[in-house]
C-alpha cells in the first residue's frame, strides 16, 4: 500500500464537505460562499453537448450568489455526495445533482415542464488557497442520469 498520505492531513474531510453540501442544498448562499476566497472562480459548461464551447466562469462570491439565485427561482437543486478525495491542497468530489423544475422554464437550451427532473453525475475539483478557502472550482458533467429509462429521482418538488 502506498504511504503517500501517512502523516499528512487532507485540506477538508468528507464530514466537513457534507456540511458545505447541506448549506448548498438549503440555499444558504452566505454560508456556502464563506468557503470561498474573494477571488474564487467557478467554471462549468452550461450546455450538455459535444460541440465546442467555452466554460462559463463566475468570478467571486457575488457572481456565484447571483447566478444560483437566478437558477433557483425556477429549479430546486440537490447535491448528493459520492466519491470524496482530498489531499493537502486540492479536493475532488463526485456529485449526483438533481434539478427539479418548480414551473415551466428554459433549462440548458431546452424546455422543462413543472415537476420534471434533470439529474447529472458530476465531478468537481476544488483548489484551495493558503488560508484553506476555495480559490477555484471546476465542475465537469460526466453523465446525464435522468436519460436512463430506469432513473428514479432521489428528491421531490415538495422537499425543502
Amino acid at each position: 500500500m502506498n504511504n503517500y498520505y501517512k502523516g499528512k492531513n487532507p485540506i477538508m474531510t468528507r464530514e466537513e464537505y457534507l456540511v458545505y453540501k447541506d448549506y448548498f442544498n438549503k440555499k444558504d448562499y452566505d454560508s456556502v460562499t464563506s468557503y470561498f476566497n474573494p477571488a474564487c472562480t467557478v467554471e462549468y459548461m452550461d450546455k450538455f453537448s459535444v460541440e465546442p464551447q467555452t466554460p462559463k466562469t463566475l468570478y467571486g462570491p457575488e457572481e456565484f450568489i447571483a447566478s444560483y439565485k437566478a437558477l433557483h427561482t425556477n429549479f430546486k437543486e440537490f447535491l448528493d455526495l459520492g466519491i470524496f478525495l482530498a489531499d493537502e491542497k486540492n479536493m475532488l468530489v463526485e456529485l449526483h445533482t438533481e434539478f427539479i423544475a418548480m414551473r415551466d422554464a428554459e433549462f440548458l437550451g431546452g424546455a422543462c415542464k413543472k415537476g420534471e427532473v434533470f439529474a447529472v453525475n458530476q465531478f468537481c475539483i476544488y483548489d484551495f488557497d493558503e488560508e484553506g478557502k476555495y480559490s477555484r472550482i471546476r465542475i465537469s458533467h460526466f453523465r446525464v442520469l435522468s436519460n436512463d429509462p430506469d432513473f428514479k429521482p432521489l428528491h421531490s418538488l415538495d422537499e425543502e
